[in-house]
């Protein structure tokens, strides 16, 4: 049922015209009908899903273009001794083992400390100008 419903989301993301959309909303009200129970955990389990991949995203569009203006392989080495692409994971939600990876909280309290250290390196580069 997931991927049926998965599938028919896609369509509608798709979907050029009113014909188009409705036509999706049909075969959704028809899945709907057919099995209503397995429906509502499908949606539920793409609500869910969409919800933890915002909140992956959100990481990344938050940093917007600081990711231009500094080092992210200087943050990941210096901050976390890891690598640039395992902070690039980290960022983008990518899946990494069969789920998405995202920052533990000890790691968020990390990145922030990074970010903190940094700007005060900035000012006191900025004042010593």
């Amino acid at each position: 049922m997931i991927d049926k419903v998965k599938a028919l989301a896609a369509q509608n993301r798709a979907a050029k015209t009113a014909e188009d959309k409705a036509e999706v909303r049909r075969q959704m009200d028809a899945l709907k009908e057919s099995d209503p129970k397995a429906f509502a955990v499908a949606v539920g389990y793409m609500a869910k899903t969409t919800e933890q991949k915002v909140k992956e995203l959100t990481m990344a569009e938050k940093f917007g273009e600081i990711t231009n203006m500094v080092s992210m392989a200087y943050i990941a080495k210096a901050y976390f001794g890891k690598s640039r692409s395992w902070l690039a994971h980290k960022m983008n939600g990518n899946i990494v083992n069969g789920k998405a990876s995202q920052f533990t909280p000890d790691e968020l309290v990390t990145l922030r400390g990074a970010l903190q250290d940094m700007a005060q390196k900035f000012g006191s580069l900025s004042l010593a100008i």
